[in-house]
């Protein structure tokens, strides 16, 4: 058995509604039939547009703003096939709707349980992952640059070490206004912002699972000095680091 099915909900959400920051300890599918606005996958903003679908790993964090009525589809399940395993982004759905369409057809099998339905839904949950698997698979192959692939996968890597935008258009070949172009436009946000990202979140998981100083933490996050980090920090949340530890560690 590739997965096995835990949720599946049909519903409609109202305009300028706001779902806040939450994670699951398994995959979720959010299949926008109709509607739009924007979805925070980690770090990374989508806009969505009738009949594109986030997928949504195990503990990303996630949030969606519904700039007009929007109805949607989500289902949560694991996959335990080590090989099937999906990456967080958002996809659009083929011209035929046939991701639409399994949606369709696993709701159905879920709200009327008739004979055998479980076997059923675990048919229909592995197809669905095999064909998103194969729209990943062309995405990744056709619809991104190598070259900024790689830079991002490089500062994910060293973003607690001193980068320079420079240095990173020069490995992407692309002069400093093209690569930020390019990055902003594929990524949605700029290579400084993602880079501050990768920073604040690793400072945030720091803070609540280690007891380690302030000033280590920033030299470890990639922050010049410990103040440029507290400023930063709670510029983008709002909280000065030593205040977040204190309400929100988990270290007793």
């Amino acid at each position: 058995m590739i997965s096995n099915l835990d949720f599946f909900y049909h519903t409609k959400r109202l305009a300028e509604t706001y779902i806040a920051m939450h994670q699951h300890t398994c995959y979720e599918l959010v299949y926008y039939q109709s509607g739009t606005g924007t979805t925070r996958l980690a770090d990374i903003d989508y806009r969505y547009d009738p009949h594109a679908f986030t997928l949504i790993r195990p503990g990303t964090w996630h949030d969606e703003r519904h700039a007009v009525e929007t109805e949607v589809l989500f289902i949560g399940f694991h996959i335990h096939n080590p090989s099937f395993q999906l990456s967080d982004g958002m996809l659009v759905d083929t011209p035929d709707y046939k991701i639409n369409r399994l949606l369709q057809t696993i709701l159905f099998e879920f709200q009327n349980k008739k004979a055998h339905y479980h076997l059923q839904l675990d048919l229909l949950l592995s197809t669905l992952i095999i064909e998103l698997k194969r729209l990943q698979h062309l995405s990744e192959s056709t619809g991104k640059d190598d070259k900024l692939i790689y830079v991002r996968n490089y500062i994910n890597e060293h973003f607690n070490q001193k980068l320079h935008l420079e240095t990173l258009a020069s490995m992407a070949d692309y002069s400093y206004d093209r690569f930020r172009h390019l990055f902003k436009e594929t990524y949605g946000v700029s290579p400084g912002e993602y880079i501050l990202s990768k920073r604040i979140k690793h400072a945030i998981e720091l803070l609540r699972h280690t007891n380690i100083s302030i000033t280590s933490i920033a030299s470890e996050c990639g922050f010049s000095t410990d103040a440029q980090f507290c400023t930063l920090f709670k510029r983008e949340i709002g909280e000065t680091p030593r205040a977040y530890r204190i309400l929100r560690s988990v270290i007793t």
